[in-house]
């Protein structure tokens, strides 16, 4: 880059000092992160990155681009101030140096927030229910503009490497830019059923399902049947979009029928948010757990390992998204009944059937000390307890057929109080809804789980966790650093093995949740028509 004239340098620092000491100009006020930026052009004695003579060089022109293109990443260009910087552009700036500042100082400033917004998470983790610790958080300003190049040369390479690297977040870019390139608005009628549909049933929306799939109906009554070209043809629907293949109508079959284009912008630009919060670097070997898909991988060297259904928790008892360490193993659990669990499901069968607790082969006993003492459960007045002293109650399920953790509980502390394990109820794994549980994760084959994680443990082999089990005695293996890490996380879009976008449910609201945090940033997310 060509050395700018002492005369604009001596202005840039004179203009810097009284943004700083006195009151700024009206565009100076809105430049993100003012005073990291003013302090810096100090240090470069008001040397410009971005200008060449009294234009914009081909570096800044490269960052422009980059600015106007933001919305691929599901950002909002005008947090960049890219109608700004092209206003200036259009403008005489080249015979105005207050111009030609303002235009140095918006290419800093946008790319800064830029690199900020790219870097980690930009809304308040708390309001989501995350813990900040779990996740990339958005880098400070200082720690951006220190990463910018000061070689023009590099500057392509350097904005080309900034966000995830990952395949599934380039696979919903390029998706991104696939709506910005169509034509269409992809405007989609709802259809609704208001039941599940099955085949060889009728109902009165059945034409406008065939038109939407291009069948032809008929005058007679048989067009609003549910017949066999029509299940065909939703059977491949739900195959393409990653569903159940069972030419069954239910709400997962409805939801992606009537997305449109605009719900599924809304979707990637959520998801491409979330995915900017996990670090691109991991462990060589860890486990994750998609919440919305219900479904879990085991990675190892970057390919997966084995991967299963998993039931995760119901709307009322979400499956939390957060990322611990796996220590050990416990075989042939017991398990403490939580206190929503115990409140909401099991103190009102009890008032009905004091005998239900010996039933189901459970104790209870007097408190969580481990002399407590074991209780007769029907010598308590379940109708007249108080919640607290429901709540100092211990009920305590021994390992056996009852024992809604099964046999094997990954041992994996968090304050949640969330784990994965085994259950006793194996047909929840054959349904397409699986949020069911009571906010923990249920794994369809347990006894892989645990020799991924016990693998390096001594002398451990696939046949200890059979005769672990036999035994029915509780007994708990431990590992030792480095730890597996598990992920939970929360993606209502993810690719499948076709490398096919798959849009999913949004089963806790936490789309619509993280939405509002955003516009609160960004106000409308994108609209891609302009593009």
């Amino acid at each position: 880059m060509s050395s700018f004239s002492p005369f604009f340098r001596a202005i840039s620092i004179l203009c810097i000092c009284i943004f700083v000491m006195q009151a700024a100009p009206s565009y100076a006020r809105s430049i993100h992160a003012q005073t990291v930026i003013d302090t810096y052009y100090m240090t470069r004695q008001g040397e410009p990155l971005w200008l060449s003579g009294k234009r914009l060089s081909r570096a800044g022109k490269t960052v422009l681009k980059t600015l106007e293109g933001a919305w691929s990443h599901g950002l909002n260009p005008e947090l960049y101030y890219v109608s700004d910087i092209e206003y200036i552009l259009e403008s005489d700036y080249a015979n105005d140096p207050e111009l030609l500042l303002k235009l140095e100082l918006l290419v800093t400033s946008g790319l800064v927030r830029y690199i900020q917004d790219l870097s980690g998470m930009r809304v308040d983790a708390h309001a989501l229910q995350l813990r900040p610790k779990d996740w990339n958080m958005r880098i400070s300003a200082q720690d951006a503009l220190s990463m910018i190049p000061e070689n023009a040369e590099g500057i392509q390479e350097f904005l080309d490497g900034l966000g995830p690297q990952t395949a599934t977040y380039q696979r919903l870019k390029e998706e991104l830019k696939r709506f910005a390139s169509k034509d269409d608005a992809q405007a989609v009628e709802p259809i609704d059923f208001n039941v599940t549909l099955y085949p060889g049933r009728g109902h009165e929306n059945i034409p406008k399902l065939r038109e939407r799939f291009g069948l032809q109906g008929n005058d007679t009554e048989a067009r609003y049947t549910y017949d066999e070209a029509l299940v065909n043809a939703i059977k491949e629907f739900q195959a393409d979009h990653d569903l159940k293949p069972d030419g069954i109508i239910g709400k997962k079959t409805i939801f992606v029928l009537n997305q449109g284009k605009a719900d599924k912008v809304k979707q990637i630009i959520l998801n491409m948010e979330r995915l900017r919060w996990v670090p691109d670097e991991k462990p060589d070997r860890f486990i994750v757990v998609n919440i919305p898909n219900a479904q879990l991988w085991a990675i190892e060297n970057g390919e997966i390992a084995f991967s299963m259904p998993v039931v995760v928790g119901r709307k009322k008892r979400p499956t939390l998204s957060f990322v611990t360490e796996v220590h050990g193993v416990r075989f042939n659990p017991t398990w403490s009944v939580p206190p929503t669990v115990k409140k909401e499901d099991i103190w009102p069968k009890l008032k009905e059937n004091a005998a239900y607790l010996s039933d189901k082969g459970m104790e209870l006993r007097d408190g969580y000390q481990q002399a407590s003492l074991t209780l007769d459960p029907q010598s308590i007045d379940w109708q007249g307890i108080s919640e607290d002293e429901l709540i100092a109650l211990n009920m305590v399920q021994i390992p056996g057929d009852h024992n809604p953790l099964g046999r094997i509980r990954v041992l994996m502390p968090n304050e949640h109080n969330i784990y994965l394990h085994d259950t006793n109820d194996k047909g929840l794994f054959y349904k397409s809804d699986r949020a069911l549980s009571s906010g923990c994760v249920r794994m369809k084959y347990p006894e892989k789980v645990a020799n991924f994680v016990l693998r390096d443990v001594g002398s451990w082999d696939t046949t200890k966790a059979d005769a672990l089990i036999a035994a029915g005695e509780t007994k708990e293996i431990y590992t030792r650093a480095p730890y597996i890490t598990v992920y939970l996380l929360y993606y209502t879009t993810w690719i499948n093995s076709d490398n096919k976008v798959v849009y999913g449910q949004d089963i806790y609201d936490w789309d619509q949740l993280l939405l509002q945090e955003l516009e609160k940033l960004d106000g409308v997310p994108i609209m891609l028509d302009n593009h």
